[in-house]
């Protein structure tokens, strides 16, 4: 079998959308969480799951948790951090952003403590790995079993209890005891309500429901450590421009769509061919053959991007038909769900944005929050980016909150 690779950005675009090609990037997640969750499911089966739990991403919705739902989280969790004057920008986001993908995957809280918050960091962290284990550096089965591990204690203190309180409370709306709307509105819920046509093993619905938890999660924490790292250095570098971008949430966004261009979560697509065919680049593929679609160097394409296109610069002019975070978010069946609640509203070229109905995005929101909050880098403690997988990400990245003296309460 061969390896094809798309690397300009017109080829990429085109090559996501073919139906030929069959996703293949999770082969090793499929062991022990992914087989069979929508990102793994292809043609009609992934058609019916998806078009089923888009349900749950309408802009309303998406709206409610990042208008009334979100800042609560922010500030309950950047209370502590704050009063110390120093967090762990990835510890940090994890915590907040937990608590809105397990509302979203439909998990309930059993006892709302910390111990409980600190099992849900570590199980997201875990859960995690799975979608790497492709890219993993050493030998995966220590980590398949960890995976399994979690996966069972997931099941057992999360998974079950909230299934069944989904299952009385479709029971009570049958029996007309109570309102369509006083339903839980998740994944979960909607999961439920069509297991009979959907026929889901019990397995797959828990790693369905469990998948959701780890992707509402995990690649945000991974896009908000590039976005402030981006956003630290471009102050440092424009004096000035800090005071402009707390004052103003829609520049932040800005700058956290082209954080997401040079930094999607996953640096490649991978896809298997079903049958011979010609690719967007004019090489044949044929059956079994493997397709690398690259959207890290598509998204640096010069000929679309400019001749700093692998370079932060989100002032950088752009044609009204490419989308300023690139194609990080992909195209086609496989685009991301969860698009709208982690970017918000992605407007092309100079389309000024409508001030009603706006989103600027879970990451966007929370990076805004901790530039006015005084976040600055921790002049005594580096931050460490993932060696341990191939993918750009940060494992470490310390932050001090509290304005340095003489600045004003503005920090440098």
């Amino acid at each position: 079998m061969s390896s094809h690779h798309m690397r300009r950005y017109a080829d990429v675009e085109k090559a996501l959308t073919l139906p030929d090609l069959i996703q293949s990037l999770y082969d090793e997640g499929r062991k022990v969480l992914m087989e069979q969750t929508l990102v793994t499911l292809h043609g009609e089966e992934h058609r019916a799951r998806r078009l089923l739990e888009m349900r749950i991403f309408k802009r309303d919705f998406l709206r409610y948790y990042e208008e009334q739902v979100l800042p609560g989280l922010l500030s309950e969790t950047l209370a502590p951090v704050a009063a110390a004057g120093r967090l762990e920008l990835v510890e940090f986001g994890y915590r907040v952003m937990i608590h809105l993908a397990i509302a979203f995957a439909g998990i309930d809280r059993q006892r709302f403590s910390d111990q409980e918050s600190d099992d849900l960091l570590h199980m997201i962290r875990v859960f995690g790995k799975a979608a790497t284990l492709g890219q993993l550096k050493g030998d995966p089965e220590p980590v398949r079993q960890e995976i399994r591990e979690q996966l069972a204690f997931f099941e057992r203190e999360f998974f079950l209890p909230s299934v069944q309180r989904r299952r009385a409370a479709l029971e009570r709306l049958r029996a007309g005891e109570i309102a369509e709307d006083e339903l839980p509105r998740d994944i979960l819920t909607i999961l439920l309500r069509n297991e009979d046509d959907l026929e889901l093993a019990a397995e797959v619905l828990r790693n369905e429901v469990a998948f959701f938890f780890l992707a509402g999660a995990h690649t945000s924490v991974h896009s908000l450590g590039h976005l402030v790292h981006h956003l630290l250095e471009w102050c440092e570098a424009h004096p000035g421009e800090r005071a402009l971008l707390e004052a103003d949430p829609l520049r932040v966004q800005r700058f956290a769509h082209e954080s997401f261009r040079l930094h999607p979560s996953s640096p490649v697509a991978r896809r298997r061919a079903l049958a011979t065919m010609v690719l967007p680049d004019g090489s044949t593929a044929a059956a079994g053959d493997t397709v690398i679609i690259d959207l890290r160097q598509a998204n640096r394409d010069t000929e679309v991007f400019g001749a700093d296109a692998a370079e932060f610069n989100p002032l950088r002019p752009l044609p009204a038909s490419v989308f300023p975070h690139g194609i990080t978010f992909g195209s086609g069946a496989h685009a991301c769900l969860g698009k709208a609640l982690a970017a918000g509203t992605v407007l092309r070229g100079e389309q000024p944005p409508a001030a009603d109905n706006h989103q600027i995005g879970t990451v966007a929101t929370i990076a805004h929050r901790l530039l006015v909050a005084g976040a600055r880098r921790d002049p005594e403690r580096e931050p460490r980016l993932d060696r341990k997988i191939e993918r750009e990400t940060w494992e470490h990245y310390p932050l001090l909150l509290a304005p340095p003296p003489g600045t004003g309460g503005v920090p440098a």
